[in-house]
């Protein structure tokens, strides 16, 4: 039993000894192997292609899986090639200038040319026929750079270097990218002018590509945008879209006028929009079809979504057609308001569309606190969105302001497009119960309550400028002896209140003092000597033609 102990101990022990000898040596040929082949890569390749450490793993920025029967392998594509053999092998390769791809102890294969989907069935049939035990595994690791030309109408014609992962979009936007010479508004126009449906790639094998952009992006089709090919030749024409267009209006996620193409569909000019929206009503689509004269000839409803299931046939469109898909109403919205200043719970409200008054908030907000003021609370509404304003601004000065009055009007304007105030009295509606100033609240209404005061601002020329208590019934000239009355270069006939909740300037016969208002005294204007000679030579000028005006009459009349 000891014998056998002892001899199945050594037999272990030696076992193990050549496993570890085996994965050496097999790990010496690998690493080797590797190592030789991976000097064939840039350092960025080895980035891509070497398994040794996750942190080196990086790759460039692509927007999908790489389709392997529409990309096509050429010289300096990168593959990984492993054979899981007993040691397996690993092989870092790349495709020769001539277009062949070496494996090591299987020879060298033409892939050149070739779909990257037939590439790899080629080389592992030829793997297969050296190795018959055990699998193999091609992947493509590092797409290579080549060489395309942009030609036509874009910001700079000429050769681009771009990566085989590209498409054709890509090359174009290369040759759009802006640069000292042109501006961004040059570069809008050309953009505007230039095809994206009707460009033509043209391949070193003789054949030619049509690529359009739009439909590309409505149905990843990769025939509307294949992957670029050393020695392409991009042609981008000019488009009409005057003439050259169809229409697609109304309930799609994308309304407007598109580009024709030939060949364009009902199916293609939906998708193209990007669908129905979700109000589409898509039974009911009207078509319209125009003769070469612009009048219509064709109007009549179609089922989009017959068409777009199969269910009914498909037919081409032409250039000027136009499909209007009506969409159901809907006035649901997020309806609101807001409440800020002296209430119990400030916040946003909901509200239902034309039904909500003003005292039915403030009594969801809790009503008022103590402090609040009424006499300076109000409701503000912004009825111009924020991208109408410059418009509104400008057809407000057509009406023809007198010249005095148009700084003064552009002011009102100004205030009036930035926060418009609804006219609403809360001192009557809340304190006196008068429930004509109970409005109806629209979205986005703001209700703002600000603190009660307590006093009267007086500034200018007083003694003492400052706050003054707040004494109901008292008049401004209260107020301002309270101040400790009126300098010596003080304008009494030009005393102004200037309101708290409204900052309107008022005179005192027009207004009384509320709470929180302010009382303006202005000053005397200290003029230079030189302005008053100004008066008197201008006087003197007056009474000289005056003079003359009065003895030539009198000469006439003798």
């Amino acid at each position: 039993m000891k014998i056998d102990r002892l001899l199945s101990m050594w037999l272990t022990l030696f076992s193990g000894i050549c496993l570890a000898l085996g994965f050496a040596t097999g790990a010496g040929q690998t690493k080797k192997t590797t190592a030789s082949d991976m000097e064939l890569f840039s350092d960025k390749d080895k980035l891509v292609g070497a398994p040794s450490s996750l942190t080196a793993l990086r790759g460039p920025a692509l927007e999908s899986t790489i389709s392997p029967d529409n990309y096509f392998v050429g010289p300096s594509d990168g593959f990984s090639v492993n054979i899981w053999t007993s040691p397996p092998l690993a092989f870092q390769l790349l495709v020769t200038p001539e277009g062949s791809l070496i494996v090591p102890t299987v020879g060298e294969i033409r892939v050149s040319d070739m779909t990257l989907a037939a590439a790899k069935k080629k080389v592992l049939e030829e793997i297969n026929k050296r190795y018959l035990r055990g699998g193999a595994s091609v992947t493509l690791v590092a797409p290579r750079p080549i060489l395309v030309t942009v030609r036509g109408l874009v910001l700079a014609e000429g050769t681009y270097t771009m990566a085989a992962y590209n498409r054709v979009n890509r090359a174009i936007d290369e040759a759009n990218k802006l640069n000292p010479m042109f501006s961004a508004e040059y570069l809008e126009v050309l953009r505007r002018r230039m095809s994206t449906r009707r460009i033509t790639v043209r391949h070193k094998d003789g054949t030619q590509s049509r690529v359009d952009v739009p439909k590309f992006l409505a149905t990843k089709d990769d025939r509307w945008n294949p992957y670029l090919r050393e020695g392409d030749i991009i042609i981008v024409p000019q488009n009409d879209f005057g003439k050259n267009v169809i229409g697609v209006y109304g309930a799609v996620n994308a309304p407007g006028r598109y580009e024709y193409a030939e060949g364009d569909s009902v199916k293609d000019a939906i998708r193209i929009a990007y669908g129905f929206g979700p109000k589409a009503e898509t039974d009911s689509i009207e078509f319209s079809r125009q003769d070469r004269e612009g009048d219509i000839v064709v109007r009549r409803i179609i089922s989009g979504r017959a068409i777009m299931a199969g269910t009914e046939p498909d037919f081409p469109l032409q250039p000027g057609d136009r499909l209007l898909v009506r969409g159901g109403i809907d006035r649901r919205g997020d309806y609101r308001v807001a409440v800020s200043g002296e209430v119990v719970y400030p916040g946003t409200y909901p509200i239902t569309r034309n039904s909500t008054h003003l005292v039915d908030i403030i009594r969801a907000a809790g009503g008022f606190t103590e402090l609040a003021s009424l006499t300076s609370a109000e409701v503000q509404r912004q009825s111009v969105a924020p991208w109408d304003i410059e418009m509104e601004r400008l057809e407000s000065l057509r009406g023809g302001v007198a010249p005095d009055d148009s700084s003064y009007y552009y002011l009102e304007t100004n205030l009036r497009i930035r926060k418009e105030v609804v006219n609403a009295d809360f001192v009557k509606l809340f304190a006196q119960g008068d429930s004509s100033q109970n409005i109806l609240l629209q979205d986005e209404d703001l209700i703002n309550v600000p603190p009660r005061k307590k006093t009267i601002y007086v500034f200018g020329q007083v003694v003492s400028p400052g706050h003054v208590p707040f004494s109901p019934g008292q008049d401004v000239w209260y107020y301002v002896n309270k101040a400790g009355g009126l300098t010596e270069r003080s304008r009494r006939g030009d005393v102004k209140v200037v309101k708290a909740k409204t900052r309107q300037w008022l005179s005192p016969e027009e207004t009384a003092v509320d709470e929180g208002d302010y009382v303006w005294i202005p000053k005397v204007p200290e003029r230079p000597f030189g302005y008053y000679l100004g008066i008197v030579a201008q006087s003197a000028v007056v009474v000289s033609a005056a003079v003359s005006i009065v003895l030539l009459i009198i000469q006439m009349n003798k």
